[in-house]
């Protein structure tokens, strides 16, 4: 394949990561009570039923017996409807928003009104407003999980392999072995009946797989399709066998020549099949890290990696894919002085986060040596990276380290790589 499916489909991995972390921020709220309101608008919501909706909550809102508690969802649906006020309609997947007082400290009477409004990466279908102690974030949670689920069957005469692909993860579910002896050297009729029990063995193990199969593939919901391979002719008698199931025969999308069978010819069938499910995470980090390696063997000097090498790439903006591992846990922490506007950044890891906010409230500013150096503010290194590549219309893939790839990104090149548009001098 000459042009990798990373670059024939541009993932939305940076979309999905900054989701995450702002639904690990939202998970980590709570009110004293059911003060917190999670609302999901889908599309063909009219706004202006929405605005109705919410002003008769305000109705019922009266009726709350704590004056506190009521006067904080008042404030909550109150800042929903100033939001709303300036949107004509939802945008095509919805539209999510959070709204709530949070406490801050432990101390009833220190709420903060805050709002949060989130454009989901699938379509909202029901409309929906909780109100809770927490915010309702399952429905959004559940659009960032991969469904889409590839069944892998791996037919060999003697050994053979049930397992899927979903996401960035391959799972073996079962290997069966048959027990068929080698082919008898003898002649007459000994050989025939030995030739005749061999193969009742061999389709008595082809309906053993399909027991398994049937059991298994029939439950995952979105099963997209069934990819079959092995050595030999075993694949398709399997396949013409007729014990699978009706509904996972239609689903068969390619009978294919592996050289292995059982569990070590599921990655080779994950490799002859890969142009039919490009989009896969799992297909796509595989191939973005060969195609960054394959750079590196053939010393083409389009392949980069390290924090201050990336940084300097993107800014001439020669970086045409970027490489982040999302185990990275980095911030870029931008630092300021309200006295003379002198501003710097540094790069800090999640550990000694904490620390740092601590230790820096006893610096100086470097410029004018005031006592008014602050953090202003705190990104995490994948989104400080990954925004300025799309801003130079590089492609950002996000690893994670549940493939050997993944994992080689983090432990030998650091978690930061890139392939290059052209060659640079650093």
């Amino acid at each position: 394949m000459d042009m990798s499916a990373v670059e024939k489909k541009k993932s939305n991995d940076l979309q999905i990561y900054k989701m995450k972390q702002k639904l690990d921020e939202l998970r980590n709220k709570r009110g004293f009570h059911t003060e917190l309101i999670s609302l999901y608008i889908p599309h063909d919501k009219k706004i202006s039923d929405v605005t109705n909706y919410l002003k008769n909550e305000i109705s019922e809102s009266q009726n709350i017996k704590s004056k506190l508690t009521r006067k904080n969802v008042l404030d909550s649906i109150n800042s929903l409807l100033g939001q709303l006020k300036n949107i004509k309609e939802a945008p095509d997947n919805g539209l999510v928003m959070f709204s709530g007082a949070i406490p801050q400290n432990n101390t009833p009477g220190t709420e903060r009104n805050e709002l949060t409004i989130i454009e989901p990466p699938d379509r909202i279908t029901t409309f929906r407003y909780h109100c809770a102690s927490e915010f309702l974030l399952w429905p959004l949670e559940d659009m960032l999980t991969p469904t889409e689920t590839y069944g892998l069957l791996v037919i060999g005469r003697k050994e053979s392999a049930v397992g899927y692909i979903k996401g960035n993860k391959v799972e073996v579910i079962k290997e069966f072995t048959s027990g068929i002896h080698s082919k008898h050297s003898a002649g007459g009729q000994s050989q025939r009946r030995f030739e005749r029990l061999n193969q009742e063995a061999e389709i008595a193990f082809y309906r053993r797989i399909s027991e398994t199969v049937n059991e298994v593939f029939l439950q995952i919901e979105d099963l997209k399709g069934i990819f079959v391979g092995g050595p030999g002719p075993s694949k398709e008698k399997f396949v013409k066998d007729e014990s699978l199931d009706y509904r996972l025969q239609d689903k068969i999308f390619d009978v294919v020549d592996i050289g292995y069978g059982g569990v070590e010819g599921i990655r080779a069938l994950i490799e002859k099949v890969k142009d039919q499910i490009e989009n896969v995470k799992y297909i796509r980090e595989k191939e973005a890290m060969q195609r960054f390696m394959k750079e590196i063997s053939n010393d083409t000097g389009l392949a980069t990696y390290g924090l201050e090498e990336i940084q300097r790439a993107l800014n001439y903006g020669a970086v045409d894919m970027l490489l982040l591992s999302e185990k990275l846990e980095t911030h870029i922490v931008k630092l300021g002085c309200s006295n003379c506007d002198y501003t710097e950044n540094r790069t800090i890891t999640e550990n000694l986060l904490e620390k740092f906010s601590g230790d820096i409230q006893e610096e100086s500013c470097p410029q004018c040596n005031s006592n008014s150096f602050r953090i202003i503010e705190i990104n995490s290194l994948i989104e400080e990276l990954g925004e300025i590549a799309e801003s130079t219309g590089t492609n950002v893939e996000i690893l994670s380290t549940e493939t050997e790839e993944g994992e080689m990104l983090y432990s030998t090149f650091g978690g930061i790589a890139g392939i290059l548009r052209y060659k640079i001098d650093y």
